[in-house]
């Protein structure tokens, strides 16, 4: 998705979305006896322009643990 998709997207909105909070959804499965779908937000808690890969970056606190022994 590019920047100017965002802009046109968030100009289209009415005024009054404006004071709504944003979040970065991401969509899972869990499969058992029935499929659940689910949503988890996750606040977007800071932006940034990364320059050198053209990437405008939205950042939330999650902090990823990650396995040491997995090479």
């Amino acid at each position: 998705m590019k920047l100017i998709e965002i802009k046109n997207w968030i100009e289209s909105l009415p005024k009054y979305f404006l004071e709504y909070e944003v979040v970065n959804g991401v969509f899972g499965e869990l499969i058992k006896k029935d499929e659940i779908t689910y949503r988890l937000d996750k606040p977007i808690t800071a932006m940034t322009v990364d320059e050198e890969n053209k990437e405008v970056v939205f950042l939330n606190d999650e902090v990823v643990e990650v396995d040491k022994s997995v090479q």
